[in-house]
This record gives structure tokens, sequence and C-alpha cells, in this order.
């Protein structure tokens, strides 16, 4: 039986992280406690590169790449920035990274002349991420998984494209109070539960706090706006791969 500390959509706030984790009583030298992340540890924030460090030197930890993980490897592939880079916070995880005068006014090009041991750290760390990861009870992923993948054997078999869609997707937009799957409760983030109140009326008002459905965790605190991280603390066995 593992401790399993899980949080998500950490957008570059290092020092709130792991005062949080710290409060739960993580301790990444007890083997019997296991770290998962569910996406989007940069943008917006001003911490990306602590953030980054942190989660390296971690022992026990599973990480799911999120959307913005995704935006920041088209940046690396095209060498230009795009204007939702500006307005989803990937202009703040380059300056963490890179000098801001890299990125030229003109074109959005970026120079990363001398960086490159830089940039392939951090394609390094994003290549180590997976799509979802499942325990004995729990489903942990972004945004949510593929539609039609109801079953273990169905999300195994799905395609990078499946899940790549499936980090976008808003956990809103598929949960109507049902279990969305049989055998498992799905751990999410990437859509704040400040929006929970919508779909569900016993939750009276807005607020940042784990907001826990029939089936469905989600977790995202929208750390940006609240200062705040949200760390689910489960108990569960690892499944036997």
């Amino acid at each position: 039986m593992k401790k399993i500390f899980v949080v998500s959509d950490i957008h570059g706030h290092c020092t709130l992280l792991q005062k949080a984790l710290e409060r739960a009583g993580f301790d990444d030298a007890n083997e019997d406690h296991l770290l998962i992340c569910c996406g989007d540890y940069f943008d917006r924030g001003t911490e990306n590169a602590e953030v980054m460090k942190f989660f390296e030197r971690i022992k026990h930890k599973i990480l799911i790449q999120g959307n913005h993980e995704e935006l920041l490897m088209k940046v690396f592939n095209t060498g230009k920035m795009q204007p939702h880079n500006y307005v989803n916070g990937t202009l703040q995880t380059l300056e963490s990274f890179f000098d801001k005068y890299s990125i030229d006014p003109v074109d959005d090009s970026i120079d990363f002349s001398g960086k490159t041991r830089t940039v392939d750290r951090i394609c390094d760390f994003i290549s180590e991420m997976v799509d979802y990861y499942e325990t004995e009870k729990y489903l942990f992923v972004h945004g949510w998984f593929p539609p039609q993948c109801l079953s273990a054997e169905d999300r195994l078999k799905a395609s990078e494209e499946d899940w790549r869609k499936a980090r976008w997707l808003l956990w809103t937009d598929h949960y109507n109070g049902e279990r969305p799957l049989p055998d498992k409760t799905v751990v999410c983030g990437h859509m704040p539960t400040l929006h929970a109140h919508r779909i569900d009326p016993t939750r009276k008002q807005a607020n940042a706090d784990i907001y826990q459905g029939n089936g469905l965790i989600a977790i995202d605190a929208a750390t940006f706006d609240t200062k705040q991280v949200n760390v689910l603390v489960i108990e569960d066995e690892l499944r036997q791969s």
C-alpha cells in the first residue's frame, strides 16, 4: 500500500508547491510515499526553473504531461512564439530559463544560441512524462481520458493523438454526476475547481478546494490566481505491470 500525494497545475509556483507538500506530510525519503503531478508544471508563474529542479530531485514520482508542456515543446520545435504563447504564459517560462531579450519582438523568433543544454534538459524532463497513470482504484490524467477508453485495455491501445486531444478536454464538459468509469475514480487537473459549482448545486459557492464527486476528484486550484496548491492524499495499491 502506497501513500500517494497528488498535485496538479503548479504553473511555475515552486515555493507554494513545496509548502503545500510539507503541510501534507510528503517525505521523498519514505519509500511508501509517491508523488504524482497531473500536469502543467510551467507557465504563468516566475519559478518555472525551480519547479523543474524540484521534480528532478524527487525519487518517487509519476509525472503526467499537461497541455502547457505541449505548448512549450511546440516553441522548441518551431523556434517561434505564437500569440497564444503570450496569453498562456509561455513567455514567463522562457524568461525563467533564458534571457528575456532572447525573443525577437519583430518576428517572435527565439535565440537559443549558447542555451542548447538547457533546451535539452527541459526536453528530457518533459520526455519523462506519461499520458496517464493507473493504480488499483484511481486513474490519474491531466484534462480527461479519451472518451472511448472506458477500460484499462482500451486506454493502453489508445493512440498518442487520442491522449494528446484528451489532455485538452475539460472535466466540466464530461462529468454529469455519474461515475465516468465503472471501476476507477478519475483524478484530474486542467480545469480549476472554482467552476465546480456550475455543474454541482451542492457546491454552494466558488472555491478552489479539491472537488470530490461521484467517481471524480478534481484538484486544479487555479494557483496563479488563488496562490493555493491542492494536495490530494490517498492510499492505494500500485498496479502490477
